[in-house]
């Protein structure tokens, strides 16, 4: 299982705002089978890694929608295949070191 973190940002867009971009490609994620995190910098996506490449593309050119001509998409991807790791159990596992120092 794989954990990404993916930003999509609409570039040359009117005013400062995105959320109603963000929105758009969001719903693309939340109608697939995907786990996801929405925070305020990026999403966490959690699956399997095939899947989350094919929804991070869709996610990407839905973002052109409307007035939008370019569009930047930042992806980290941990893809850890000895055991199964979760957002969660990351935090978990820096934090109880961080206790432990």
């Amino acid at each position: 299982m794989a954990v990404a973190e993916v930003s999509i940002i609409p570039l040359g867009v009117p005013g400062t705002s995105l959320s109603s971009h963000v929105a758009r490609v969001l719903k693309v994620l939340k109608e697939s089978s995907l786990q996801f995190e929405l925070t305020a910098m990026g999403t966490i996506i959690t699956g399997d890694l095939d899947e989350i490449l094919r929804i991070v593309r869709t996610m990407h050119e839905t973002c052109f929608a409307g007035e939008v001509k370019r569009v930047l998409t930042q992806i980290k991807i941990d893809d850890r295949r000895d055991k199964l790791g979760s957002p969660e159990q990351k935090i978990h596992s820096v934090m109880s070191k961080l206790t432990s120092s």
